[in-house]
């Protein structure tokens, strides 16, 4: 007897498994990098005063995205292929609309974002902890 299939959790995974193929081609182009970055940047402030929906995962999203441009300055570069392609997935997903539901729609556009770059920030929480410690150290060596 075959396992029924679980939904959500496929839709989810295929959202960030699209979001990490479209961010391998990002990586490739260094221009193409740097106005997705802005783009985020741009983004996460005007969201930073009501993240709604993304509330729970904000300090995540812009973890992921400080950790995005940490690696394109060359700061913070010893991470594995998938970690940052995870990571640019993630912010791709977070700048770009290819959501599942669309931004435009109050407070329902952004809980595909959520669940999605909720999980893709799940899979490298490892990674995603050590860049954070990595920050914490480089604030204490900056503020001596």
């Amino acid at each position: 007897m075959q396992k029924p299939d679980n939904q959500p959790n496929s839709v989810i995974t295929s959202a960030a498994e699209k979001a990490r193929s479209k961010a391998e081609d990002y990586l490739k182009d260094p221009e193409k990098s740097k106005q997705l970055l802005d783009e985020a940047i741009r983004k996460a402030k005007k969201q930073e005063k009501n993240p709604g929906p993304l509330a729970e995962i904000w300090l995540s999203v812009k973890a992921l995205i400080r950790m995005m441009k940490a690696y394109f300055h060359h700061d913070y570069v010893n991470i594995s292929w998938f970690t940052i392609a995870t990571v640019v997935g993630a912010v791709i997903y977070f700048v770009l609309p290819f959501d599942l539901i669309s931004d435009l729609i109050p407070f329902a556009g952004y809980i595909d974002d959520a669940a999605v770059i909720g999980f893709m920030s799940t899979q490298i929480k490892t990674d995603l902890n050590k860049f954070q410690i990595w920050e914490e150290e480089q604030t204490k060596i900056i503020n001596l």
